[in-house]
């Protein structure tokens, strides 16, 4: 999914036994979600960070957006949240297509962590039109709600209807990663990257997934890949940390630390 970007997983990443680490305080960094996914959190910072397919769908039809409709667009991309919740349940009670804006609010909604009315946008925006973006965001909010076996469901209507389409497969690597399933996880968004290699997240979850699994060159080189497309993800800079830490370069891994925290601070 697109985020503009929502609340996320937490990451499970693991400095190892801690031999040679830098002395990088115990803190935490706003994790992330793929936007394919919600994808994967309200994560990083400010008005910029709100779901992408907000901001993005309002200029895709600004000749024909009724007043209401913009001014939803315009609140969310603001960094007006709840004003933007309000605006968009203000347009669907009055409008006969709802569609869209279902799958817009259903995003601000993820920015917030509120997976059960997300989800219950997406289904409401499905059953009006079948849309890819509200069956990924169906399952990503269910994995999200721990319903697991639901949100595979959806994963596999979207793969028959759309079995060569990256965010599929970028969708399927987030909730893999979210399940521990880091094989699995790998292999999808690897798939999802040769389809789609401009798409930051799945090179940052890759990388993940792959730190996880210990490939720990791989991983470093998703997740440089990462901080090149996604420069204020501060949780692609803060596992990077951890990779170098696991590699015994324990400058390397205090200077992304300290990126990671101006990112979170900025």
């Amino acid at each position: 999914m697109r985020d503009m970007q929502s609340g996320e997983p937490p990451s499970t990443a693991e400095a190892g036994d801690g031999s040679s680490m830098s002395q990088e305080p115990e803190e935490q960094v706003t994790q992330v979600e793929h936007p394919s996914a919600s994808m994967s959190a309200g994560e990083e910072n400010g008005p910029a960070d709100l779901p992408a397919g907000v901001v993005a769908s309002a200029t895709d039809e600004a000749e024909q957006v009724p007043r209401a409709l913009a001014d939803a667009r315009e609140r969310a991309a603001a960094g007006d949240v709840a004003g933007a919740i309000d605006a968009y349940r203000g347009y669907i009670l009055n409008a006969s297509e709802t569609a869209h804006a279902r799958i817009e609010l259903a995003r601000l909604y993820e920015s917030k962590n509120e997976w059960q009315l997300a989800l219950e946008q997406y289904e409401a925006a499905r059953e009006e039109l079948d849309l890819l973006e509200a069956t990924l965001g169906a399952a990503s909010s269910l994995a999200a709600l721990g319903r697991f076996e639901a949100a595979e469901r959806e994963l596999r209507r979207a793969a028959r209807s759309h079995p060569s389409n990256a965010q599929v497969f970028a969708t399927s690597g987030t909730i893999a990663f979210r399940r521990g399933q880091y094989d699995e996880a790998a292999e999808a968004l690897r798939r999802a990257i040769d389809l789609d290699p401009d798409d930051g997240y799945s090179y940052f979850y890759r990388g993940e997934a792959l730190n996880q699994l210990g490939r720990v060159d791989e991983a470093l080189e998703m997740l440089e890949r990462a901080t090149q497309m996604l420069t204020n993800l501060g949780r692609a800079w803060y596992v990077m940390g951890i990779v170098f830490d696991k590699k015994g370069r324990p400058q390397e891994a205090a200077a992304m630390y300290r990126k990671a925290r101006e990112v979170a601070a900025a």
